[in-house]
């Protein structure tokens, strides 16, 4: 295997990438290096014998040079939580960069393309059980052009005869996750803002099992084609979360209950205000999400077409989380 990992200078990229050469293949990593958080999983690659290609996937050259030789492609490169972008820039990296892709795995005869999407395209809350069938529902432009990208994968790829498999991950975390570092931070100072109830369900995955489901669509037939949704072996409340976080840390208070509904009227003029003076806005609708998320997944499919099943308990994966925060010194 030569793997290529587009944006693989990011969390769950740098952790394919690691697995993929613990299993001797050789793997090129094309990622932004701006960010410190970038920068650190560089250095970590490189001492692994990771080639990096710095630059982004709207720049074609970029992915052709990236791509040469590549037998397999985890494409996870995306604009996400850029709060303060237009949706021209969504567009630019989420449609247009997976198109440059694309067109570079077809002249390259890939053999297999694995396109990272999201949950978030069935919307954040959501009655029941949610299932690959259930209906669409994104809420922003992010979830928009996932829909989009999917969609464009299977086109392409499709018309070229290119072997693709699309997965879902949900909710993503482990060692090296910048997004929930604020609230183990929070919580182990005692001053973490709980909004609203923290009743609402989400459905937590710990990144080893998001990484074995990428590398078991490299090998199972059967999900070819298939766009599984990929989530933990059960939901949990945000309380439920804010409580393990509480244990892994050891802080006897996680902090204060606001309310909710004020802070979204907050995010929302915060962030069309941001938008209109182009820069980024402190605090933005998707970021309030993380509050009033209530959905919880069936992983039959991805279950059965690549014969995976999430290892990872929610405890387990928080301690294991909090123990990798304190080595880095990001809990002091």
């Amino acid at each position: 295997m030569r793997l290529l990992v587009t944006g693989g200078t990011g969390f769950i990229g740098s952790h394919l990438a690691e697995e993929a050469r613990r299993r001797g293949a050789e793997v090129v990593v094309l990622g932004l290096t701006d960010r410190p958080e970038e920068q650190a999983n560089v250095a970590l690659l490189r001492g692994q014998g990771v080639e990096i290609v710095p630059g982004s996937i709207t720049d074609p050259e970029r992915c052709r040079q990236a791509i040469a030789g590549a037998t397999h492609v985890f494409h996870l490169a995306v604009a996400m939580r850029e709060g303060g972008k237009q949706d021209e820039f969504f567009e630019r990296v989420n449609l247009d960069g997976t198109r440059h892709l694309l067109d570079a795995a077809v002249a390259n005869k890939v053999q297999r393309f694995v396109h990272c999407s999201t949950i978030g395209i069935f919307g954040h809350r959501a009655p029941g059980v949610t299932r690959e069938d259930s209906p669409l529902r994104p809420g922003n432009i992010y979830e928009r052009t996932k829909v989009a990208s999917e969609r464009l994968v299977r086109e392409a790829a499709g018309a070229a005869a290119l072997p693709f498999v699309i997965l879902r991950p949900a909710d993503v975390y482990g060692p090296r996750d910048q997004r929930l570092l604020k609230l183990f931070r929070g919580v182990r100072r005692g001053r973490f803002p709980l909004f609203g109830s923290g009743g609402g369900r989400r459905h937590m995955v710990y990144v080893d099992d998001v990484v074995a489901a990428f590398f078991q669509a490299c090998e199972r037939d059967a999900a070819l084609g298939q766009a599984p949704i990929v989530a933990g072996p059960r939901p949990c409340t945000l309380r439920e979360l804010v409580a393990e976080v509480q244990r892994a840390v050891g802080s006897a208070r996680y902090g204060f209950r606001l309310p909710l509904a004020p802070m979204l009227a907050v995010a929302a003029v915060v962030e069309d205000l941001s938008r209109a003076l182009k820069v980024d806005p402190p605090i933005y609708r998707r970021r309030m999400d993380f509050f009033w998320s209530d959905s919880e997944f069936d992983t039959s499919l991805a279950r059965r077409t690549l014969d995976w099943t999430p290892k990872v308990e929610l405890a387990e994966g928080i301690r294991r989380t909090a123990e990798d925060y304190r080595r880095a010194g990001l809990l002091d």
